[in-house]
């Protein structure tokens, strides 16, 4: 069983619990055919309405669709609304405790041949404050769950009051909150903001900076969300630019929910952050290919990972496919490394090295060979949790684990159009062996990709140095 496999078959029985805005979303369909009499506005001739759980009832239900069990805190009224809320709860398995001494929040959205033409919220974002008998029932929670989130709409939920109740869980909490609130949450294990909140919490323009920035004040870690290009990972050990992994974006809508709701099922069932994210991401490319919110499944997230991760091939496999390709005219782009901890500086590489070609290859060296280059204490990260991570990037074709001194044979054997290696070698540098039989076959060598001042050695060093202090 692959890694990230393993860690999805953890997912079931795993206890989250969510505290957080509830919303109920409100879809109504129609045509417009013709002009009001009584105004110069179009009339919607309504053919059909449907309702979904939004806020952070999409959380407890991307949980619950991942096989997880969640328990959801929030508050609501006495109305209709209410009572539709309750009923989508129940019938989606979310075990709920709902306060009923508020309005219903509610959030309409009109739609003319799927085209969302106007939308009507109806919510009351004044603070709303837990009973004491609730607060005990929070806390028990809290002391059982794996997880917890925080899920602030900016709709009155979360207050200074709940933050300082759940504070004590602080190392197993994960917030998705607004540029109001983010002062409240100084120390929590992640904070989840998009691209846009996170330049509105730090003033700054550059999504890295911006991140760094949040990381370094709020000593947590940052995981940013940007959309279609992907996410942006902030922890105290690296950066890490994971590329989205929708096949076609057709609605954000509710993404940034699933994204956090598989990070809390993926942490609890021990993934490391980076596995985490990678997971998510996947996710969240299932999520955004539908229309409205949707509660990704548990085995579509499989099957959809399983696809990406039959990147990792052996060599018989490889051979074949690249013959396939240069039958088809396809230019064949090889590079290889270590990777044992992903940094920006590999991401622009290997980003820079598929603009050369059609199919880029990247080989890894086992972990055997890492300890006859590096030493007894490396690699920091198995080959196939490394090659996992290289096989989850959407801009590479496959990736292959190769023996020590292994790279010349293989590129013997698939005679690749174009061989990359990073901007710390020149031609006089390179392997002279592996140099020898590029040119035999006129394969060009492409040397000078790199970005000054990253390389896992540097990470590793400060890590340590920081450590010792």
């Amino acid at each position: 069983m692959n890694g990230f496999d393993k860690i999805m078959s953890s997912f079931e029985n795993k206890k989250i619990l969510v505290i957080g805005d509830l919303i109920l979303d409100k879809y109504v369909y129609g045509n417009i055919s013709r002009i009001s009499p009584e105004a110069p506005v179009p009339i919607l001739n309504v053919t059909d309405e449907t309702y979904d759980l939004g806020g952070s009832g999409n959380v407890a239900s991307n949980i619950v669709s991942l096989k997880g069990n969640v328990t959801l805190f929030a508050f609501v009224g006495k109305d209709n609304h209410a009572e539709i809320l309750k009923k989508l709860c129940k019938e989606k398995n979310i075990n709920c405790s709902l306060d009923e001494n508020h309005s219903t929040i509610t959030k309409s959205r009109i739609c003319c041949k799927n085209q969302q033409i106007i939308r009507m919220d109806q919510e009351d974002i004044n603070e709303k404050f837990f009973s004491k008998e609730t607060k005990k029932k929070i806390l028990s929670e809290a002391e059982k769950s794996d997880i917890i989130i925080v899920s602030d709409y900016l709709k009155g939920t979360i207050t200074k009051d709940l933050v300082d109740l759940i504070f004590p869980f602080k190392s197993k909490t994960i917030v998705d909150t607004k540029p109001k609130h983010i002062h409240l949450f100084k120390g929590f294990f992640l904070i989840k903001p998009n691209e846009k909140e996170a330049k509105e919490m730090t003033g700054l323009s550059d999504i890295k900076e911006a991140g760094k920035k949040l990381m370094d004040e709020l000593d947590s870690n940052i995981l940013i969300t940007i959309g279609e290009k992907g996410m942006l990972i902030f922890s105290k050990e690296n950066l890490v630019e994971i590329p989205t992994f929708a096949r076609e974006v057709y609605d954000v809508s509710g993404a940034g929910d699933t994204v956090i709701a598989t990070l809390s099922l993926a942490i609890s069932s021990k993934a490391s952050l980076e596995e985490a994210a990678i997971i998510a991401n996947y996710a969240a490319g299932i999520a955004v290919e539908k229309k409205g919110t949707y509660s990704v499944l548990l085995s579509e997230l499989r099957s959809r990972i399983a696809s990406k991760e039959r990147k990792i091939v052996e060599l018989e496999e490889l051979k074949k496919l690249v013959h396939d390709y240069k039958i088809k005219n396809k230019k064949i782009v090889w590079t290889n490394g270590c990777f044992d901890i992903l940094h920006i500086g590999h991401l622009k590489y290997l980003k820079e090295a598929k603009k050369l070609g059609d199919i880029l290859i990247v080989g890894i060296d086992s972990d055997d060979s890492i300890r006859r280059l590096k030493g007894p204490e490396r690699p920091i990260n198995t080959e196939l949790d490394r090659a996992e991570i290289l096989a989850g990037m959407g801009f590479i074709d496959y990736v292959i684990i190769y023996p020590y001194q292994g790279v010349k044979d293989y590129l013997a054997i698939l005679k690749p159009d174009f061989y990359v290696k990073g901007g710390d070698y020149n031609i006089n540098t390179i392997n002279q062996e592996e140099r020898k039989v590029v040119e035999s076959y006129n394969g060009k060598i492409i040397l000078g990709i790199n970005v000054p001042n990253k390389s896992t050695t540097n990470t590793i060093k400060k890590i340590k140095e920081n450590n010792e202090k």
